[in-house]
């Protein structure tokens, strides 16, 4: 397992009128090479659930004493856990992570997190023009550029590429394609499916359904702090009671699916994705 949480609590502001429980006794596992989406409305515990996977929100004694935090094999319920292994282990780019862009190149702001491990000029070398390959750009190009001078969506395959460059077990992705226009959202999805064969297990929050449905294999629905339900997309995308309830929109292939087979086309409901609506309509 890449991930083990049981009875999982959080609390904000605690013994202050502004005490939130922001998780409330949360358990799900997370397998090896799962490629797991994490939904639910604003305010459901999505973003304080990740945060403690790599350890940006710690795990609360008063609230955990029974609990389990298990991540790549790390416990983080321990009075001192290892954070730098952690850290090495998995990573995460956050929403809008071309913000915490800093360094005068490119070259410089992908090697920050290989240099803290302390590996050797050569290996940092090594890792910092794979990383840079890996998400689509030309090492030539563009190490000796400044990033703030690159496109938005070079920018963010710039700061994706500070994360891999470490070379994760796990890979946390916060709405990966936030603020990009169609044309950014389709590479930086295309290039989230690529990392999947160097970052076997990953993690994705998104309120795209569309990206949901296209990259996961399994879901979790957050809701008041609670896991309401773990589904396979396919299986998700047949309620759309509950995707409307979170204040979400059923994926765009499932919605047209839809319409066709109330229209008396042979075509199922619970169609997910392109190439699969397109087979069923080539058959008819």
């Amino acid at each position: 397992m890449s991930v083990i949480i049981k009875n999982l609590s959080y609390v904000y502001s605690p013994r202050s009128p502004y005490e939130t429980r922001a998780l409330d006794g949360i358990s799900l596992e997370i397998n090896d090479g799962d490629f797991f989406g994490i939904i639910g409305h604003t305010g459901s515990g999505k973003s304080t659930l990740i945060n403690h996977l790599n350890a940006l929100a710690r795990v609360q004694k008063k609230y955990n004493e029974n609990a389990t935090l298990e991540v790549c094999g790390i416990d983080l319920t321990a009075k001192k856990p290892n954070l730098k292994l952690l850290r090495e282990k998995v990573g995460m780019v956050f929403q809008y992570p071309e913000y915490q862009l800093f360094a005068d190149t490119v070259k410089a702001d992908v090697g920050y997190g290989a240099k803290n491990l302390g590996l050797d000029k050569e290996e940092i070398e090594i890792r910092v023009r794979d990383a840079i390959a890996k998400v689509g750009l030309n090492y030539d190009e563009v190490a000796e550029r400044s990033p703030f001078e690159l496109s938005g969506g070079q920018k963010r395959r710039v700061a994706i590429a500070g994360v891999i460059v470490m070379r994760p077990e796990l890979l946390i992705l916060d709405e990966p394609t936030a603020g990009l226009d169609p044309r950014g959202k389709k590479e930086i999805l295309d290039l989230v499916h690529s990392l999947k064969q160097t970052c076997p297990t990953i993690v994705m929050v998104s309120h795209n359904m569309d990206e949901v449905a296209d990259c996961c294999n399994r879901v979790a629905v957050l809701g008041g702090g609670k896991v309401t339900g773990i589904y396979a997309p396919q299986e998700l995308f047949a309620h759309r009671e509950l995707i409307n309830s979170l204040g979400l929109e059923l994926p765009t292939v499932t919605e047209l699916a839809q319409y066709l087979a109330q229209r008396g086309l042979p075509v199922s409901p619970s169609v997910i994705r392109e190439e699969e609506l397109v087979e069923a309509l080539l058959k008819r």
